[in-house]
């Protein structure tokens, strides 16, 4: 039996098991699930970045929203979105015409762009033209490696995760949306990726479900650190594994 994209058996188990922590991740923290698994899975195949993780992506976004959806601050989120819309058709032309090799490194430059902004304690002040170009750079980075988060989680570093959390998921939500759409109307989605966001669907939903418990002795801080260090060590990888 063919698999989807002429995956391995071995592949698909081992992608089961990255995006299965990567949900556990995410269901605790809020965020993480792209940055842990992006840089790996570009390297197994560049074809499933950025759809199959923005397919799998948008339940998680949409759970975390639709459970804290109160404490978003709407007048603050529209900016972002507006950033998002001109951010994506740019990402789009970006993904269309890198070689593989060159996703692979901006994929890994994402990643530790993204690792080191937390590791540093990077900030943005919070304002409508900051939240602009946050989206912006959000939409950019949603569309070709799914991984939208870090210039919106700039803007909430000091806010209480209660905002965060609901905030940073409702850009995902809408950045994902409008993710896809772009790569449906260009023919960047293909069945395979359609079948596989089937297959891996379960896996990713029964790690949000089961993350509490999962990291129940486990501090949010410690696993927002190992994201951190995750994010650094991957992203390096994926760049000078890929720069010669």
């Amino acid at each position: 039996m063919n698999l989807p994209f002429d995956l391995t058996l071995f592949e698909v188990i081992f992608i089961a098991i990255l995006l299965f922590i990567g949900s556990a991740v995410q269901g605790v923290l809020g965020f993480g699930f792209a940055v842990i698994a992006s840089p790996i899975i570009v390297q197994i195949e560049p074809s499933l970045v950025p759809q199959l993780l923005a397919l799998l992506g948008l339940p998680l976004a949409l759970r975390v929203f639709y459970r804290e959806k109160d404490e978003v601050d709407l007048s603050k989120v529209k900016p972002l979105i507006l950033g998002r819309l001109i951010g994506g058709p740019i990402g789009l032309l970006l993904l269309l015409n890198l070689s593989e090799k060159y996703l692979s490194i901006s994929v890994g430059l994402i990643v530790f762009i993204a690792g080191a902004g937390s590791f540093f304690g990077w900030e943005i002040n919070r304002n409508t033209l900051n939240s602009f170009f946050a989206g912006t750079f959000s939409g950019i980075f949603g569309m070709i490696a799914a991984i939208g988060g870090p210039p919106v989680a700039l803007l909430y570093r000091n806010t209480k995760s209660q905002e965060f959390r609901p905030s940073l998921n409702s850009v995902f939500s809408i950045g994902i949306l409008i993710t896809l759409s772009l790569l449906i109307f260009s023919d960047n989605l293909y069945v395979d990726h359609l079948l596989l966001f089937m297959l891996f669907l379960p896996v990713v939903l029964v790690g949000i479900r089961v993350s509490s418990s999962l990291f129940s002795k486990v501090s949010d801080s410690f696993i927002a650190q190992s994201v951190t260090y995750f994010s650094i060590i991957s992203g390096l990888y994926v760049i000078l594994r890929n720069i010669n």
